[in-house]
């Protein structure tokens, strides 16, 4: 007899407290039921393109100048993946008056288009796998990515932690513009 009560009495108090559970669920809002990102959700910027996430950041207006005038645009619009070291508007800034105007002023665009190329890597490379890959291959030149102390770095200039993911590749932000070697000639000061 003592175990039926018991069982009667542990039913009630589940019943009760699942009751008072749900009535709980119910009384929030739907905005404050925020989704959880599941496996294989895309998120805002994986529906973007490689070229639309670096013009909707804010971040990288110098640079998209640089890839619409290099005529580079359409490259990073539906082509890829990539892997684009992408340097901050404030990395353009810290380059020599001199040199950013060569690079920028639209009469050495054969040079811009190889420093561009410079930053972009075939396929989708995630920070995680930068001391595997070592010395990467670019779309013109060669690379060296390493990790030291936990400080990601592309030849030898910081990358933010944040990695962005879009439709076409991922975008590292870095805080200077990679230079590559140029034995072309094409390189203004040269």
């Amino acid at each position: 007899m003592k175990t039926l009560y018991r069982s009667m009495w542990m039913a009630a108090s589940l019943a009760l407290v699942g009751g008072g559970m749900a009535s709980m669920a119910q009384a929030q809002s739907p905005s404050q039921q925020a989704p959880q990102q599941q496996p294989g959700d895309i998120t805002e910027h994986e529906s973007q393109t490689l070229l639309e996430t670096l013009r909707n950041s804010g971040d990288f207006n110098t640079l998209v100048q640089a890839i619409d005038k290099a005529g580079m645009s359409d490259m990073l619009d539906g082509h890829g993946p990539y892997t684009m070291f992408a340097p901050t508007d404030e990395a353009f800034a810290q380059l020599p008056a001199k040199e950013r105007q060569a690079l920028l002023g639209g009469d050495h665009n054969e040079w811009l288009r190889k420093v561009l190329k410079y930053h972009l890597l075939p396929g989708i490379v995630p920070a995680s796998e930068f001391e595997t890959l070592g010395r990467p291959q670019a779309l013109a030149g060669q690379l060296s990515l390493r990790v030291d102390n936990g400080h990601y770095r592309v030849n030898d200039v910081p990358v933010e932690r944040e990695e962005i993911r879009a439709h076409n590749g991922i975008v590292h932000p870095i805080d200077g513009v990679l230079m590559p070697w140029d034995a072309t000639g094409l390189r203004p000061d040269a």
